[in-house]
Formats: C-alpha cells, sequence, structure tokens
C-alpha cells in the first residue's frame, strides 16, 4: 500500500522523461564541446534544445498553477522565478547554465512532490480500504463482487479477517470489529444482530451476515475521503498572509537582481540571485505543515473539516461541554435496588423486574434487563405494554407493574418512597399484587476519561470549563463535583446554549464547543470551533462540526489543541528558516561565492529542509507529547450520574 502511493503517475513520468532528453542533449553539448571546440554552434544548439525541452513542465506547471487554490497554487509562486532565471539565461545564450538549473529544479520539485506525502498516503489508503471484495447473497448463492458494485438492501457475507465492504446492519452472527481504522481506538467493538458496522473496518474472529445501509461515497468512510480531500484543498489565513506578502516579493527580487547586474555587471549574479530566491522553503513552510498534520489527525480519529479550524484551535481560552453523551456515556445503568418487602430480595426483584423489562426496547428497560442474562429470567404472559408509563404482566403467577411512580400511583398503589427525595436519579418503582416491593435507581455513568481530560486540558494553560446541559440543576452539580467543571448551567434549552455562547464569544472568549452533534448543531455552530463527539456513522456529525471526533474518547480534545499548537510552531520554524536561507542565498550570489548551479542546489536543501521538518507531524502522537510534557494517564472511576 505505502508502494502504491508512490506510484508515479502519468504526468510525472511524462516530466522525467523530459527530463531524461533534455539531460542528453546537454551531455551531448558538453562532449560536443570537448571533441570539436570549434563548432561551437552544435554545441550552442544542443544545449538551446535541451534548456527548451526541459522548459515545457515548467511553463505548462505555471499557467496550470495560475488557475489553482490553496496548495496547488503554491507552484505558481516558485515556478514564475524559474521562468525568470531560465529566460535570463537565454536571452544571454547561456543555454546551458539555463538548462542545468531548470534540470536540478525540476528534478527537485518531483522529489518534493514524492514526500510531501502526508495527506495522500492517507488518501491512499483510505481508497485501498474501498477497493476490497465482497460476498453478496443472490438468490440463496454466494457471488463475489467489488465493494463498490454493493447497493443498499444487498445482504453480504464477512469472514473472519475481513475487512467490511460497505456500511451495513448485522442480521446473524457475532464478532469483534476492529474500527481503528476509523477512530483511532485500539479497542475491538463486539457487534451481535442489530449493530451496525462500517466500511474499511476489520472483522476479527466471527461469521456474520448484514444487511448494506450505505455503500460507496454514501459510507462513513467515503464521508471521510471526502472531506479530507477538501480539507487539503483549504486555506488556512497563515497561508493567505504568506500570499498577500508574495504580491510584494516578486518586485523586491527583480530590483535586488537588476541592482546586483548594474553594479557588477554579471549576469550569472543576477541569474544565481533569481534562482536562490525561489520562495520554495517560504511557500511550503504552511501547507506542508497543515497537510502533514491534517493526516496524524485522520489516523488519531480526529476528523478536521478545514485547515482554518487547526490553526484557530491554538487560540482556544474556553470549553463548553454539553452533558449527556459528551461529558456521560449517553447510556442509562442500573446504579441501586431498594427492596421494601421482606418476602424479596435485591436478586429476586431484579430477576422478576428484568423479566419483564425484558419486553420492551425503551432505554430505560434496556438498562434493567441486561443486568440479568436472558437464561435467568423467568417466563412472562399476559404482558402488557403502557406506553410512556410502564409495563404489566404475569411472572411466576404474580401480578407485576412496573414503571414510573405516578404509573403505580394511578394503578391505586402506595408507594414506599417519596419520589421527590430522589433528585440525582431516574426512578423504576417495581410492584407485585398491587404492593410496591422495590425501587431501581438508574443513571448515566460519567465517561471515565473525563476528568483526566480536564486535568490535561488545564496543563495546556485552558482554565474556564462550562457546562449546558437541559437536565436539573442537581444533576448538573453532582457531574461538576466529580470531573472538576466550576460552572454550570442547568435546564437549558438548545436557544439557551446558543444565547450563552454569543455571550462568551461578545466578552472576547475563544469558545471550543463539544457536544453530541445533533441537539447540539445549534451551539456547535455557534463556537469558534465545534467539536463533535462520536461521529462514526452519524452524517449529521460529520456535516454539522468543524471537527468531528471518530470515537467518543475525550482525551483527544487535548491532542487536537496539541497539533494545533505544534503545527503553528513548525511553520514558524518553516518561515523562519525559509527566510534565512534565502537572505544568506542572495548576499552569497551577490558576492559571487556561488554560481546559478550551485544556486539550483541551494534552493533545493532549503525546500527539502522545509517538507522534513513538516513530515514530523506525521509521527504525531498525543499521547507520547502528553508523557514529555510530565503529564501521566491514570485509571479513573467511573461515578453515574442521573439520567
Amino acid at each position: 500500500m505505502l508502494a502504491d502511493s508512490f506510484s508515479l503517475d502519468a504526468a510525472t513520468r511524462h516530466r522525467l522523461r523530459l527530463l531524461f532528453l533534455a539531460t542528453a542533449l546537454l551531455a551531448a553539448s558538453v562532449i560536443t564541446g570537448w571533441l570539436r571546440p570549434d563548432q561551437p554552434g552544435i554545441r550552442g544548439a544542443l544545449a538551446l534544445a535541451g534548456a527548451l525541452i526541459v522548459a515545457i513542465p515548467i511553463v505548462s506547471g505555471l499557467v496550470t498553477a495560475i488557475r489553482s487554490t490553496g496548495f496547488a497554487a503554491t507552484q505558481f509562486y516558485m515556478d514564475q522565478y524559474v521562468v525568470l532565471a531560465l529566460a535570463a539565461c537565454l536571452a544571454t545564450e547561456k543555454y546551458l547554465t539555463g538548462g542545468i538549473v531548470a534540470i536540478v529544479l525540476v528534478f527537485g520539485q518531483i522529489l518534493e512532490e514524492r514526500t510531501t506525502v502526508g495527506v495522500e498516503m492517507a488518501l491512499a489508503k483510505l481508497r485501498q480500504l474501498s477497493k476490497i471484495r465482497a460476498r453478496r447473497k443472490k438468490e440463496g448463492e454466494l457471488e463475489e463482487v467489488e465493494a463498490a458494485e454493493l447497493i443498499i438492501g444487498d445482504e453480504i457475507l464477512i469472514r473472519p479477517g475481513e475487512s467490511i465492504p460497505a456500511d451495513a446492519k448485522v442480521l446473524s452472527g457475532s464478532a469483534l470489529i476492529d474500527q481503528s481504522r476509523i477512530t483511532g481506538e485500539s479497542v475491538p467493538v463486539e457487534v451481535g444482530p442489530g449493530s451496525e458496522i462500517f466500511a474499511g473496518t476489520a472483522n476479527l474472529n466471527g461469521a456474520i451476515e448484514a444487511r448494506v445501509t450505505g455503500a460507496g461515497g454514501e459510507t462513513v468512510m467515503g464521508r471521510v475521503q471526502s472531506i479530507i480531500e477538501e480539507a487539503k484543498h483549504s486555506e488556512a489565513p497563515i497561508i493567505s498572509l504568506a500570499e498577500d506578502y508574495a504580491r510584494y516579493y516578486t518586485p523586491l527580487i527583480l530590483l535586488i537582481a537588476a541592482s546586483v547586474f548594474f553594479f557588477t555587471q554579471d549576469i550569472e549574479r543576477s541569474i544565481a540571485v533569481l534562482v536562490v530566491s525561489i520562495p520554495c522553503a517560504f511557500v511550503l513552510a504552511s501547507p506542508s505543515a497543515m497537510v502533514s498534520a491534517i493526516a496524524a489527525g485522520s489516523r488519531m480519529g480526529l476528523l478536521i473539516k478545514s485547515v482554518r479550524h487547526l490553526e484557530s484551535a491554538r487560540m482556544i481560552d474556553t470549553v463548553v461541554f454539553d452533558k449527556t453523551g459528551t461529558l456521560t456515556q449517553g447510556k442509562l445503568e442500573l446504579e441501586d435496588t431498594l427492596v421494601h418487602s421482606d418476602e424479596f430480595d435485591a436478586v429476586a426483584v431484579l430477576r422478576i423486574a428484568a423479566a419483564i423489562e425484558g419486553n420492551s426496547n425503551h432505554p430505560v428497560a434496556r438498562a434493567i434487563s441486561n443486568a440479568v442474562p436472558a437464561e435467568d429470567r423467568p417466563p412472562v404472559g399476559d404482558f402488557t405494554e403502557h406506553s410512556g408509563l410502564g409495563l404489566e404482566g404475569l411472572v411466576d403467577g404474580h401480578r407485576v407493574r412496573i414503571g414510573r411512580p405516578s404509573f403505580l400511583e394511578k394503578s391505586g398503589i402506595t408507594l414506599g418512597i417519596v419520589p421527590a427525595d430522589f433528585v440525582r436519579h431516574s426512578l423504576v418503582l417495581l410492584a407485585i399484587n398491587d404492593r410496591h416491593v422495590a425501587t431501581f435507581c438508574l443513571a448515566d455513568s460519567i465517561r471515565p476519561e473525563a476528568r483526566e481530560t480536564l486535568s490535561r486540558l488545564r496543563s495546556l494553560g485552558i482554565t474556564d470549563f462550562i457546562m449546558l446541559t437541559g437536565d436539573r440543576a442537581e444533576v448538573a452539580q453532582h457531574i461538576s463535583a466529580h470531573t472538576g467543571i466550576d460552572r454550570f448551567q442547568a435546564n437549558c434549552l438548545p436557544e439557551d446554549k446558543l444565547i450563552y455562547i454569543r455571550k462568551l464569544r461578545a466578552e472576547g472568549r475563544r469558545v471550543m464547543v463539544v457536544g453530541d452533534g445533533l441537539n447540539d448543531a445549534p451551539a456547535l455552530a455557534e463556537g469558534d470551533l465545534g467539536v463533535a463527539m462520536g461521529a462514526l456513522g452519524n452524517d449529521v456529525t460529520i456535516h454539522t462540526s468543524d471537527v468531528a471526533l471518530m470515537s467518543n474518547d475525550l482525551r483527544r480534545l487535548p491532542d487536537l489543541l496539541l497539533l494545533s499548537a505544534k503545527t503553528v510552531g513548525i511553520i514558524n520554524q518553516n518561515l523562519l528558516c525559509g527566510f534565512a536561507f534565502i537572505i544568506i542565498a542572495i548576499t552569497m550570489s551577490t558576492l559571487g561565492w556561488i554560481n546559478p548551479i550551485a544556486a539550483a542546489f541551494f534552493h533545493e536543501f532549503s525546500a527539502f529542509f522545509v517538507i522534513f521538518n513538516s513530515a514530523r507531524l506525521l509521527r504525531f502522537d498525543g499521547m507520547e507529547i502528553q508523557t514529555e510534557s510530565g503529564f501521566e494517564p491514570h485509571e479513573l472511576e467511573s461515578p453515574a450520574v442521573p439520567a
């Protein structure tokens, strides 16, 4: 796969053929000069032919780059100086010098393109994942087809060790699925009937049958690939700033080259000034770092929509969190069981409750039924579901009712508790034979990495954390105490969150909003940086946020800020070094210490320095930088909070 990313396209092969032909003509010119020194015309004609041939890809690239935007437009700022230097050589009949300089520069450009492969490698891997074969069931038979041929509704078989060819829903079987290619998380996910699986992930151990729900560009993998492509061609403010200064740079260099010729009467010095002034290092400083950072982010499950979001992340000073699904797991769990009768113990009431709740798909019912294996539940008869209230049925010959406190009260059952005393929990009450015998306290657990995430963010200098939730104040207070968030706003509607964030920004805060991307979409859009949690398989989340976390790991938030800070730091290094290279090289050229050919090699050295410096971002690993900064990860308990 890596070899594929380095394979040459048709345009590159064409340029190489022209370079080899030009090199052969220039070599023939040199040999002719040795063998036939009395025939300068032939030597000059061969050198001129070689120079003109090598000029073809330069001029065509310049014309193409004029119409380009983003990263591709940087070629224009470099090629114009090559054309100027080549024109000066041709005008002064220094064909051999012009040809050699052009060959060095064009060959250097090809090598630069081959080494600037951060995003291209990421995209190549994504494309490779989409070029897999699938086993499709058709009329009871299995046929092997390309993944691109699958359509929604097709039934497919995925065997152990195979890649998932399309987004699908599992019909039968169970397996462990490795989603690290998308989310960056190494822990496999267990799937079974009803579970969603995604294209490009890997089936580790079990055979499963599934029905296709998305294929081609409509899969999660397809959308991620499209967004990374768009991000690669987007433009950050720091790149625009460099382009603004570039318009003054060209006239300045032409003035310097003309002044050098005026005072020295040495055209080679002027040509050398033009060659070393090619702002390759300066122009590549920002784009090369940005595309490498986007590639590093995608590897970690950070889907960055535009490079401007990557640049602005380092400026964040305030983080606003949603509660459910962000700071909490967004999934109800049974926290406590209270028994109000001497006839039953906690195990018995839970067994009865799980039996009747197992007949419902409601999230509250699943939280209780999951606490008891299906084989340990007694059978249920005469089952009735009272929508929005509770369930009723016969278990072991007993009339059982389970649901909200209001459901039991409407049934004429006296409650053994005062519901108002349980402000932190969602309550499910169990009545057997018209007697309230048990109360189940349900809660949503805090994400285990929440406190660690806030500690890491504080180590980066962020101290203002705010939680906005539509839940009760008691719930918000409980979460704040366990996560270390000092400020919270409870009972918030979506429009209340929007108003609050606008107020923060009006105060001059740089706000990052973290939510689930659905009900928090207005707030995500209003913040300076909107980060959506758990975007895997969620089309709305991917398209409404500035940055999407493909996993649910909050620790990717400080990784995002670290990546932003390191990227801007490397850009500043590139700009400083590029500027220093140009100043030193112009001085040396003016003094006649280097000729045009040496200037071409000097220029390529500066360009490769910038590219390889930016390529360091490809090795970015948030946990590695975390350790270097002295912050050590630690295990935290996951306290439960009310639903």
